[in-house]
């Protein structure tokens, strides 16, 4: 199974950049876009993996939820990685409450460290995804991005999901939610 860790997007959110998506399609030509009903921030890539794994790091990552408080996120402007020469994933930032993004991702992370993954050859950089350059040189205007979309959730939960990739996009399957500040789980059917 292909898994991550994530924070997924409130559905007011995904609304609105879902209508960020559409301005940018017409405009940016060669990138692949994201659903925005599927959009997220992932905590913690595990890749391929066992499915028995998912039952390994489930009491430390509900631990982790436990040692948490809900918080407050604000989307920012955006911006691409890995330098506006070359951009190969064009992104939103967050604003408010980002240092509670971080801390909750070196916790996720280094809960699936300690089942013998692999840690992240760079740091974590809190932002959402809004696409993939597919067929380059893009030109991606600065100032458009930068606007990102203003909208604020409640982070009270992360979820770990399973990923198909097919041809029309990844399907993402919820497997395990862990609410922040319990000690219980909501595990999908």
């Amino acid at each position: 199974m292909r898994l991550f860790l994530a924070v997924r997007l409130a559905s007011e959110l995904q609304d609105k950049v879902g209508a960020l998506l559409i301005r940018y399609s017409s405009i940016i030509k060669g990138v692949k876009w994201i659903d925005s009903r599927q959009a997220h921030f992932t905590l913690f890539f595990l890749g391929e993996q066992p499915q028995a794994l998912v039952a390994k790091i489930d009491p430390q990552l509900k631990k982790v939820a436990a040692a948490h408080r809900p918080f407050v996120l604000s989307l920012g402007g955006g911006g691409v990685f890995p330098s506006w020469k070359n951009p190969r994933v064009l992104w939103l930032g967050v604003e408010q409450g980002r240092e509670e993004l971080q801390a909750l991702a070196a916790e996720v992370t280094a809960a699936c460290v300690q089942h013998g993954l692999p840690k992240p050859n760079r740091p974590f950089a809190p932002h959402l995804t809004l696409g993939r350059v597919k067929t380059p040189p893009v030109v991606v205007d600065r100032a458009l991005l930068a606007q990102g979309v203003t909208g604020a959730m409640r982070v009270d939960r992360f979820t770990f999901f399973a990923s198909e990739l097919r041809p029309q996009g990844p399907l993402y399957r919820e497997l395990i939610t862990y609410r922040l500040g319990s000690v219980s789980s909501d595990e999908s059917p």
